[in-house]
């Protein structure tokens, strides 16, 4: 009997690892625990322009990984009612570079963190806007520019949505992983197949179309 239960545990064990169609390999996990990193530039003109790396590091791709997943795992702080936005790239080349205007960034930047605290010092002292240690978590998944079987250098940048004023990360852990498949895809409109992608939008009273400018 007891055979039977361990040869059937392998059976399920191995129809379980068949059905992982997808399995990730983890190139690289690593963390900093050191000073803040701040900025107080703001992104440049073009895609993924601009902004200040607070993440460079360059790996060797398995020759058989096509898709690699860059995840900023970190604690952060803006003052003034700044955003602080964020970009990653593998050999130079924008992952997820999207359009202008998602939470006013420039194209190849995602804001990630901005709040807005009339107090006037805020909680962390450095002025209305500013509200200390929120946690950021973002994955980018990335197609383009990866050599596969070489030497990969990724990339995170952090600006500020307001020049001058600073934005910071700290305590953070970076983690690179990759798959066999191409799996980086634009996703299908919100309603599913039939539904048009650039369908009407009915947005709150007081709520800015992102594409738009400010009242």
């Amino acid at each position: 009997m007891f055979r039977r239960i361990q040869y059937a545990a392998v059976v399920l064990v191995s129809l379980i690892l068949m059905a992982c169609a997808h399995p990730f390999y983890r190139n690289v996990a690593e963390y900093r625990f050191g000073p803040e990193q701040v900025t107080v530039t703001t992104a440049g003109a073009g895609i993924g322009v601009g902004g200040t790396p607070v993440y460079t590091r360059t790996f060797t791709l398995p020759s058989n990984q096509k898709t690699i997943f860059v995840t900023l795992s970190t604690t952060g702080d803006t003052h003034g009612g700044a955003a602080s936005w964020f970009s990653a790239s593998v050999n130079g080349v924008v992952c997820n570079r999207g359009n202008d205007g998602a939470g006013f960034a420039p194209g190849g930047w995602i804001p990630l963190q901005k709040h807005r605290d009339s107090s006037p010092g805020g909680d962390g002292g450095g002025g209305i806007g500013d509200l200390h240690d929120n946690s950021i978590y973002y994955t980018w998944c990335c197609i383009e520019g990866v050599k596969v079987g070489g030497d990969n250098t990724v990339e995170i940048k952090m600006a500020t949505s307001i020049a001058g004023q600073p934005v910071f990360i700290e305590r953070s852990h970076f983690y690179i992983d990759s798959c066999e498949q191409r799996l980086c895809t634009e996703a299908g409109p919100p309603g599913g197949p039939g539904r048009a992608a650039e369908a009407p939008i009915d947005l709150p009273p007081g709520h800015r179309h992102p594409q738009k400018p400010p009242d």
